[in-house]
């Protein structure tokens, strides 16, 4: 940790304390709800009676008796909320009234399990990278930080989930680097960088060894190494170089940068004083190469002087200094310069502390903070330098430094309610609720200006602000964080391949396949199309590379720019068809037909099935393996194991329905030789035919609409779902099957009393 960093390291020594709460007393039975026994009596008791009563729930005593324990109770309640029981394929099933009224009446007995955020939870990295990118304005935020700092931890399928979001002291050290970074990025230090690279970490191409203090090359050929060029300029470059001479001439070299030959010359020096070479030019910023060449190699054994019979080249340090000529001003420099004011320093970084502080920390400061902030770079600027009075540059770096490892920054505090008691939330805290949710960013001048008006206390003043700021470019953050996260390819660009089977898959495609999904959502975030767009559109965005690899017909001339294109007729439509969910859903050798299915339940229609039970073996990969069965074969045979079947059944039926799409996204009609049948029947008898079928059968089913719903709100909060708040996910699902447009869902959402009030009272685990 540098000295710097050190100055702040008391201040911004927090760990965050989760405290987690259950649902309030001990287990006991409670009276029997007399409003759901009729509906128990006609579709539950048959399948729940006696000790071998499916999932081990016995509703026989409870009816006999009129008492039931609230856990099963509970657990009966969640089954009726989701109305997945009875089984769908059961001939005569409750009306949704009759579930609804069921879940009301339990309600009545057992007050509904609630959750709510942690006071304290820190910015994720997507928040942090968006905060300094949009206050400070140093565009490399989101490479440095990704860089730098592990990945968020995911709960609940989010990394916004504010129970995964502490701050252990080792993540503390990696933000003081971050913070340096970032400060040095702001502000450009005005003198030289200089770089040394010793002998002993030269890449050497060519034979030879290294002693006496010098890397010796005996043959013809090259001494190497890579440096970090922060920024385009006029640079230096020495390099002390000496030569062991033989023959009539003396050793000759040539000095490279980028691997040209930029000076050349003869060497006379030997290993006792090298000499010097010297060469200033312009080097462009990123990674430079720069080396040493031996051009002119010599043996003679035979030659009367033994001294003179091999020439070799010896190098010492290279030294790389620069930018020789004075940076210009940055963006945050010339808005920091006139933010500052006129006056003396002191007060001038006080005015800096001011206004970025508000911006960073969601708040405006009181005097005294800006004065502590002030005063803690000044200092540190003049310890970091050993000077007694630092540079303008070195204090306004500090205080960036400063800012930026402050908890009031890294953190987000909400004053706890009363214990049981629902409070509203301050302007400040509605705002910075909204910005992280919307931008994952912090509030801007508007929003801010908004909080302190007064406007963000009511529901409409703040659907007003949400309608605004889904229409900023800062709200593409939902297609890049929530959209990858939710329909699960947020790691996209990580997974391999086997090469063998799937050669045109790396790096740059599967960037190119999540960006089509991201695009796919973010004209659903602008309201250009309705939410169930994003299963339904015959329209797709595809950059040339994608296009060749669909084959599809795409015209435009820039071959990276994405443009929109019709989707075949023979590819699914909407995300189904998408390589980037096909991809994320497959084995790096072969389709996954249970992760498909998987994935269909769990993203789309917010049914997700329970973990397999421990000690269930995995589908064999080689052909091999298969010992000549098809993967429906194979899943057939999983699905005798009466502890799979009831989750596979539909599960394997939606997942092969996918079959005829490859690994990578592309069409086929056979695999290893036999033609694929990707008609499947679902447990009530009805047919998919295809992706197609899944199509219809998303379209009949409303639980589309429930998954988007309970996902975004999840998002949005930073916590899980509980009892409490199924009446508002039905609600907001309800409304965005009758209106469909993106920004309704949102601005349900920040209405809510979930969004826009705290309830830190006794919580049940997340379901």
């Amino acid at each position: 940790m540098t000295s710097i960093a050190s100055i702040f390291v008391a201040a911004a020594a927090v760990s965050i304390s989760h405290v987690s709460l259950r649902a309030g007393g001990e287990a006991k039975d409670v009276a029997l709800p007399a409003e759901i026994r009729p509906l128990l009596e006609a579709h539950c008791i048959d399948c729940h009676d006696g000790p071998r009563g499916k999932g081990g729930l016995d509703l026989a005593p409870a009816l006999e008796r009129n008492q039931i324990g609230e856990a099963p109770l509970r657990a009966l309640r969640k089954r009726l909320a989701k109305r997945d029981m009875p089984p769908a394929d059961e001939e005569i099933r409750p009306t949704r009234e009759e579930y609804a009224a069921a879940v009301a009446a339990i309600d009545a007995v057992v007050a509904p399990t609630t959750r709510e955020v942690p006071n304290v939870r820190r910015l994720n990295r997507a928040q942090y990278a968006g905060s300094v990118r949009d206050v400070v304005g140093v565009d490399a935020a989101d490479v440095i930080v990704e860089r730098m700092l592990p990945a968020d931890e995911i709960g609940e399928g989010f990394d916004t989930t504010g129970d995964t979001l502490a701050l252990p002291p080792l993540l503390l050290e990696k933000y003081f680097d971050i913070a340096e970074a970032i400060a040095a990025e702001a502000v450009p230090d005005a003198r030289p960088r200089r770089i040394v690279v010793s002998p002993e970490r030269l890449e050497r191409r060519g034979q030879g060894g290294t002693y006496d203090g010098l890397a010796w090359l005996s043959t013809n050929g090259t001494l190497r190494a890579s440096v970090e060029i922060v920024r385009a300029g006029r640079y230096r470059i020495t390099v002390d170089v000496a030569a062991q001479q033989a023959g009539d001439a003396l050793a000759r070299m040539a000095l490279l940068a980028d691997e040209k030959s930029v000076r050349e010359e003869d060497i006379t020096a030997d290993r006792a004083k090298p000499q010097p070479v010297v060469w200033e030019g312009e080097l462009a910023a990123g990674a430079r190469m720069i080396g040493v060449r031996f051009l002119n190699d010599f043996w003679d054994p035979n030659a009367p002087d033994r001294s003179r019979r091999d020439r070799n080249l010896g190098v010492g340090a290279m030294v790389v200094e620069g930018p020789l000529d004075p940076p210009p001003p940055s963006a945050f420099e010339v808005r920091a310069l006139e933010a500052a004011g006129e006056g003396g320093e002191a007060a001038r970084l006080r005015r800096l502390a001011d206004t970025f502080g508000a911006r960073l920390f969601r708040r405006e400061l009181t005097q005294s903070e800006c004065d502590a902030l002030a005063t803690i770079a000044r200092e540190a600027a003049i310890r970091q330098g050993d000077e007694k009075r630092a540079s303008w540059k070195a204090q306004l770096r500090a205080l960036v430094t400063a800012l930026l490892v402050d908890p009031r920054f890294l953190l987000r505090i909400e004053v706890p309610a009363d214990e049981g008691g629902r409070r509203p939330l301050s302007g400040d805290e509605l705002a910075s609720r909204l910005a992280f949710f919307l931008w994952s960013s912090v509030p801007d001048e508007e929003l801010s200006e908004a909080a302190s008006r007064g406007e963000l206390a009511t529901a409409d003043g703040l659907a007003l602000q949400a309608r605004r700021m889904l229409r900023d470019p800062r709200a593409t953050t939902l297609a890049s964080r929530f959209a990858a996260q939710w329909l699960g390819i947020d790691g996209l660009a990580l997974r391999e391949f086997d090469p063998k089977l799937y050669p045109s898959v790396d790096r740059a495609l599967l960037t190119s396949m999540r960006r089509e999904t991201e695009l796919l959502f973010e004209s659903v975030v602008r309201g250009e199309l309705p939410v169930r767009t994003l299963i339904s559109s015959r329209k797709t965005f595809v950059d040339a590379r994608l296009a060749q690899h669909y084959g599809v017909v795409r015209e435009a001339a820039d071959a990276s720019a994405f443009v929109a294109v019709e989707v075949p007729e023979t590819r699914p439509s909407g995300v189904l068809g998408h390589g980037s969910i096909l991809l994320a859903t497959s084995n790096p050798t072969r389709t996954s037909p249970v992760k498909r299915g998987k994935w269909v339940l769990d993203a789309l229609l917010d049914e997700a099935p329970p973990p397999p039970p421990p000690g269930v073996p995995q589908l064999p990969e080689t052909r091999e393996e298969k010992k000549g069965l098809s993967i429906r074969e194979l899943m057939a045979l999983h699905r005798a194991n009466p502890d799979c079947a009831s989750c596979h059944i539909q599960m394997d039926a939606l997942g092969l329905a996918f079959e005829r799409i490859d690994v990578d996204g592309r069409l086929r009609d056979a695999v290893d030789g036999e033609v694929i049948d990707d008609r499947t029947e679902l447990p009530d008898g009805s047919i998919l035919a295809g992706v197609a079928g899944v199509e219809r059968f998303l379209e009949k089913n409303d639980g589309f609409e429930r998954a988007v719903a309970r996902r975004l709100l999840v998002y949005a909060l930073g916590r899980g779902t509980a009892d409490a708040d199924d009446a508002l996910v039905d609600n907001l699902a309800k409304e965005l099957r009758t209106h469909g447009a993106f920004t309704q869902l949102v601005e349900g959402i920040v209405r809510s009393d979930a969004f826009r009030t705290r309830v830190d009272s006794p919580k049940a685990p997340t379901r």
